[in-house]
């Protein structure tokens, strides 16, 4: 069942409140306290896709996510890339994001997409500044059906996919400890890169930089 509100604090913290079945979401057209990766703040006016669904838990979520929104917006002529673990860019402006929080054996997936409001910062862009129009609600359905479709995937498939939308493989990034080549994406979503210093391919699951 898809909810749908004016506004509110969060979709997540909504949907985590509701405490619902797997496949329950909420759209709201606004939110007060929007939050990305790391509790970021995410800019929710009105004019964005603010969306959160219950989900089964699965170690690769935000890449499938990620595979299922970019396979819509390519069919509707949007050149989208995908950062490694959960950014949705267009020419390396972002576009939109992804957060997955586990509780209770179930995942709350959260969406946010930038459709036609506007955006306050050099390194973000719009669906509208690029010349796209969608519905939302139309959106969200057929998103629905794409994750499902992707649920029955494997992982490998999963990721297969991903990478022909890959914007790190090859590139240099940092992370907290160090600095190193992307390689690919692991079957259990962690990012493979060749450290500089000892020239040995090691798994990250943080957040890395593009240099």
């Amino acid at each position: 069942m898809i909810h749908l509100v004016d506004n509110v604090n969060s979709t997540n913290t909504w949907l985590t409140d509701f405490n619902g079945n797997y496949f329950d979401s909420l759209l709201s057209f606004k939110q007060s306290e929007g939050y990305g990766r790391l509790g970021r703040l995410w800019e929710s006016d009105i004019g964005g896709l603010y969306y959160s669904l219950v989900l089964p838990h699965r170690d690769i979520l935000p890449i499938l996510i990620g595979v299922s929104v970019a396979d819509i917006l390519v069919k509707n002529k949007v050149d989208i890339e995908l950062k490694w673990p959960n950014d949705i860019l267009v020419k390396s402006k972002k576009l939109g994001g992804i957060i997955c929080q586990s509780q209770d054996g179930k995942t709350i997936m959260g969406l946010g997409i930038n459709i036609n409001n506007r955006t306050s910062l050099d390194t973000s862009t719009s669906l509208s500044e690029l010349g796209c129009t969608i519905d939302k609600l139309s959106f969200i359905n057929e998103l629905i059906k794409q994750i499902q479709l992707n649920m029955n995937r494997s992982n490998s498939e999963i990721i297969e996919q991903f990478m022909t939308y890959d914007c790190l493989r090859g590139e240099v990034v940092s992370w907290q400890e160090g600095k190193g080549i992307v390689e690919k994406i692991s079957e259990n979503g962690r990012l493979i890169v060749k450290d500089n210093n000892t020239n040995k391919s090691i798994f990250l699951t943080d957040e890395v930089h593009l240099e």
